[in-house]
């Protein structure tokens, strides 16, 4: 399948990758291994952003609902509703000024 986006962490200890398999995965870069597979989707990941701190990941899907991560424990937090669309960027600004 195709690799359709990938993005370091803020603390450049993981590497995201989406992908048209319907996943997301955390690669310990340092390892060179995958963490987590996120696996929830049910199309085309397109894109994927980390929080500030590193500890959480935004994943954008074709299914119409964005998807929020605990990247400690792989866990899905929350799945966001509303859109009649494919959701194919997302951008995330939690940093403090």
């Amino acid at each position: 399948r195709f690799l359709l986006k990938c993005a370091f962490s803020p603390d450049s200890q993981r590497l995201v990758t989406t992908s048209a398999d319907k996943t997301a995965k955390l690669w310990n870069v340092r390892k060179w291994e995958v963490e987590h597979t996120l696996k929830d989707h049910q199309r085309w990941v397109w894109d994927a952003a980390f929080s500030a701190d590193s500890s959480y990941l935004v994943t954008a899907c074709s299914d119409h609902h964005p998807r929020l991560w605990d990247l400690r424990t792989g866990d899905l937090v929350r799945t966001y509703q509303g859109s009649n669309l494919a959701v194919t960027c997302v951008a995330l600004n939690d940093a403090q000024i």
